[in-house]
């Protein structure tokens, strides 16, 4: 019984170091990516660089856009899948949780890396009936 109680122990001990360390960045890394604007995802999938600054991630991510036009129509068809049909209210919400910005009084204008959605409305019946995004 002894030998069990001690067992468990060490792996709670041994257990949590790992899970710690395995999850731990460096002061000086999180400093690097908070001055780039990148996360530890868009370093490793290679869409931000933390060498650079914000701005100039930013700029990487405009041009990136500029030339690839396809970009923008799949952004708005992931879009339009999500709020055509709503409620202008559930198509903010909607836009907030992924981290698109208002860009007017009215929540029908956003921007986010450098791409820029306005909402199709419905004025009738205040429904989404779509996004336009360049």
């Amino acid at each position: 019984m002894k030998s069990k109680q001690i067992t468990a122990a060490l792996i709670m001990v041994f257990g949590g170091l790992y899970f710690h360390s395995a999850f731990a960045i460096s002061e000086s890394y999180r400093a690097q990516l908070e001055n780039s604007g990148c996360t530890q995802v868009s370093e490793t999938n290679g869409t931000c660089n933390p060498h650079h600054s914000k701005q100039q991630n930013a700029a990487q991510a405009n041009r990136h856009h500029q030339a690839d036009p396809d970009a923008a129509a799949d952004v708005a068809r992931t879009i339009d899948r999500h709020i055509a049909g709503k409620y202008q209210g559930e198509a903010v919400d909607y836009m907030e949780a992924q981290g698109w910005q208002s860009q007017n009084e009215e929540r029908t204008h956003w921007r986010k890396s450098g791409f820029t959605a306005k909402f199709d409305m419905n004025q009738s019946n205040g429904k989404v009936m779509g996004v336009i995004v360049q």
